[in-house]
This record gives C-alpha cells, sequence and structure tokens, in this order.
C-alpha cells in the first residue's frame, strides 16, 4: 500500500473503496470483500444512507481500527446540524473517532459548517478536516477564515476531467487532491478509451489499472468501487508497475474537460466498474 501524507502528517491511504450509491442491499458484501482483500480507506457519507451496513462489514472483517482509515462527509447544514449529523455518522459506524470528516457540497453555510468540524477535530472526534466539490473561491474563502487548515479536498476527478488547474491551486496550499469518480462512474466511455487500451496492452494490466496508476503517480488518491470481486481485486493490485513517461503525458493529453454530471445520470441503473 501507498500513502499521502496529510499536512498535519496523517497518512492516508492512496486507495481507498468508495460506496457512493452502491445498491445498498450490496454494501456490507463489497465493503467487506474490499476490506479482506487489502483496502483500507473506506469513503462513505451520511447523504449516502450506508454508515450502518458499513459497520457490519467492519465488524466481519475484524480489522484493527488503528490500521483503518474511514473518510465521513456531511452536509453543509450548519454548525449546529453539522454537530449532530457528525456524532451520528461515528455512532452509525461503530467507531470513536473518524480519520477524516469532510463537508459533501458546499451549499450557503459552509463557514459555519466548518466550524464544527475544526471543533471535533480539537476533540479527538475527527484526525483530519476537509472539503468536497468545493472549487477554488470557495476553498479560497475558507482557507482565509479557517482556524484549522483543510487536510483533503475531494472533487470528480477522471482522465476526461483532470482538473490540472484546480490540482496546482490545491497543491500551492498542501490540501491533498483526492478523486471522485475515477471512472466516471461507468459513463463517457472511460473504461473503453482506445488510447488507454492501447496502453493497457504494453503493461499487460486492465485498462481501470492504468487509470487508477495514472492518479496515483500524480500523488492524487483515489476512491474506486465495484460489486464485481474480481473488479475489486483487479482496482487494488497496482502497485507492481510504473507508468512512463510518454505514457504519462499521453494520457494527460486525454483530458477533455467534461465533466460527468452525477445528476440525474446517477439515478439510472448503476454501471460503474
Amino acid at each position: 500500500m501507498e500513502y499521502v501524507v496529510l499536512e498535519n502528517g496523517l497518512k492516508m491511504p492512496i486507495i481507498g473503496f468508495g460506496t457512493y450509491f452502491l445498491d445498498l442491499s450490496k454494501v456490507e458484501e463489497s465493503v467487506y470483500n474490499a476490506l479482506i482483500n487489502g483496502y483500507r480507506h473506506i469513503d462513505t457519507a451520511k447523504w449516502y444512507r450506508d454508515e450502518v451496513l458499513i459497520r457490519k462489514a467492519l465488524e466481519r472483517a475484524n480489522i484493527p481500527r488503528e490500521e483503518l482509515f474511514i473518510t465521513g462527509k456531511i452536509e453543509d447544514l450548519g454548525y449546529n446540524q453539522a454537530k449532530i449529523d457528525l456524532q451520528e455518522t461515528i455512532n452509525d459506524l461503530g467507531v470513536d473517532y473518524l480519520d477524516l470528516i469532510l463537508i459533501h457540497w458546499p451549499n450557503n453555510n459552509y463557514l459555519d459548517t466548518y466550524k464544527a468540524l475544526e471543533e471535533a477535530y480539537d476533540q479527538g472526534l475527527v484526525k483530519a478536516i476537509g472539503l468536497s466539490n468545493f472549487n477554488e473561491r470557495q476553498t479560497k474563502e475558507i482557507l482565509n477564515n479557517c482556524r484549522i487548515r483543510p487536510q483533503v479536498n475531494q472533487i470528480e476527478t477522471h482522465i476526461y476531467f483532470q482538473e490540472k488547474k484546480m490540482n496546482k491551486f490545491l497543491q500551492e496550499n498542501n490540501i491533498v487532491h483526492e478523486s471522485w469518480a475515477p471512472f466516471a462512474e461507468g459513463y463517457l466511455g472511460i473504461l473503453t478509451d482506445k488510447t488507454i487500451e492501447e496502453i493497457s496492452k504494453k503493461y499487460n494490466k486492465s485498462n481501470a489499472q492504468i487509470i487508477l496508476r495514472f492518479f496515483i503517480e500524480q500523488n492524487i488518491p483515489v476512491i474506486p468501487k465495484s460489486y464485481n470481486v474480481d473488479h475489486i481485486k483487479d482496482n487494488i493490485d497496482i502497485f507492481d508497475f510504473k507508468l512512463e513517461k510518454e505514457d504519462i503525458e499521453l494520457i494527460k493529453s486525454l483530458d477533455k474537460k467534461t465533466q460527468y454530471s452525477p445528476f440525474p445520470q446517477c439515478m439510472k441503473e448503476e454501471t460503474y466498474y
């Protein structure tokens, strides 16, 4: 396993297992399969309604808590609701603390919501705090008003939407750029991209493995997900090779600045890898 080190010194596994819009009937088994196959970073959110199911998977896998990295997200509903939602998340997951808590989507209350995250950090309820889906302006507003700097900004990032400008901004401010939807949830044809297919033949790896390796070599953590046990295993089997510089540059050239819009597409039958 490889890690990124957050600004406060906390080590975060560079690959995690995502649970966004997984069929609730399959969450427990999928997370359990991820855990027993080497994943140690589990990503969830209160909005996903799957935290109790993840708790069951954690109990089954019986991995020491100190070996796990658990990311939660709460909605931007202001200080008071953030405190309630954070405690409910901790309770539902059956843990004493979260490794990372993020504001899921910026609304109109994120300065107040962020204060609740800072307080939770002071109390030891979370080891790191951060943002999700914040643009540069919103991130700057947090930086200009915060007492504890955000450690992570988790944003949509895939080969057709590489967020190069935002990546530069986050690097300049020592904020980890984390990718959600590294395969664009199976939309946009990313997993059948012809250029990626050619590169994958060169390394005898799957298209998905090439994509994930591309991001982690840029120190961008990724959180793929799947129901399929073989895919779950393949997605973490990316630490035995490195991409050559020419292939990295080739993949960089695939950026179309095409964003995957999760609404209303994500309400359709899931087609992600």
